[in-house]
């Protein structure tokens, strides 16, 4: 048993609760019209209440909407990421290697992204967010940084829309593997370059853009070293957080006299992008 998936039969309307209260121990959702799925690792599965899950159902008027099945180890994310169809961010069209380019896209600058052991297809919406937002925050041959780069989908993303050079770090040896090839698959070696580990990767500072598309917990922790990394006059691009989260977040960020620039959110997620020269 490698990972457990939780169906939570309730309408979009109900699902944020349910994300914050999942947050912390699900490394992937996916959410439709009638469910909300999570999935937990099975050393994780310790930390989840059932019976409060439950109970917290049952008194939003949802009984017997939980269920809860074993799933062996397979690739992961291609289950969080349902089906991989092209999928429309911003002026981006993510879009699998065996996929063709849908012609009602043909103006949108496409990512070839093939997941793999890793997040960020774009049918989650906190890369959609984060891609939307990044469009407009790049610098024509600005140095980006990408914390906990999956896929590698915004370093490649950055790189497609002018960055001069982009590094993405991630934790996972099985990311930074899948980073490199979509890295590959879309001819920007020359500007992208992938390491295994975190911040620590990238020692100085100076990048006109630090993104990061993590869960809360792990930004608050990683938040003076992203700060850290920006140039005086970079912007801050944070993902992965929802919705109620929002205040919070925005008196972590201000503690580091940066200021909010531009907000996003769908699903109940919520993204933005802050900088320290709007705040001097």
């Amino acid at each position: 048993m490698d990972t457990i998936e939780l169906t939570l039969t309730i309408p979009p309307a109900a699902h944020a609760p349910f994300l914050a209260e999942l947050e912390e121990p699900a490394t992937g959702f996916v959410q439709d019209d009638t469910q909300l799925r999570a999935y937990v690792p099975a050393e994780r599965w310790a930390s989840v209440d059932r019976e409060q899950l439950e109970a917290r159902l049952a008194a939003n008027g949802h009984p017997d909407a939980l269920s809860i099945r074993p799933l062996e180890a397979k690739n992961w994310n291609a289950v969080w990421e349902d089906a991989l169809s092209p999928v429309r961010a911003g002026p981006f069209l993510i879009c699998p290697t065996s996929v063709d380019v849908p012609p009602a896209h043909a103006d949108a600058t496409v990512l070839r992204i093939d997941p793999k052991m890793s997040f960020g297809t774009g049918h989650h919406a906190t890369t959609r967010l984060a891609l939307r937002l990044l469009a407009d925050a790049l610098q024509p041959g600005g140095r980006v940084l990408d914390v906990g780069t999956g896929t590698g989908v915004l370093a490649i993303a950055a790189c497609q829309t002018g960055a001069g050079a982009v590094l993405g770090v991630d934790t996972n040896p099985d990311a930074v593997r899948n980073a490199r090839d979509n890295a590959r698959e879309n001819d920007v070696t020359d500007c992208v370059t992938v390491r295994e580990g975190s911040v620590e990767e990238a020692p100085d500072a100076g990048h006109d853009l630090v993104a990061a598309n993590i869960t809360r917990r792990v930004l608050l922790g990683l938040m003076p070293d992203l700060v850290s990394r920006l140039a005086p006059d970079g912007t801050l691009l944070l993902s992965g957080l929802l919705q109620p989260q929002r205040d919070s977040m925005l008196a972590a960020v201000r503690d580091h006299a940066l200021a909010l620039d531009a907000e996003a959110t769908e699903d109940g997620w919520w993204a933005a992008q802050f900088s320290s020269s709007s705040s001097s």
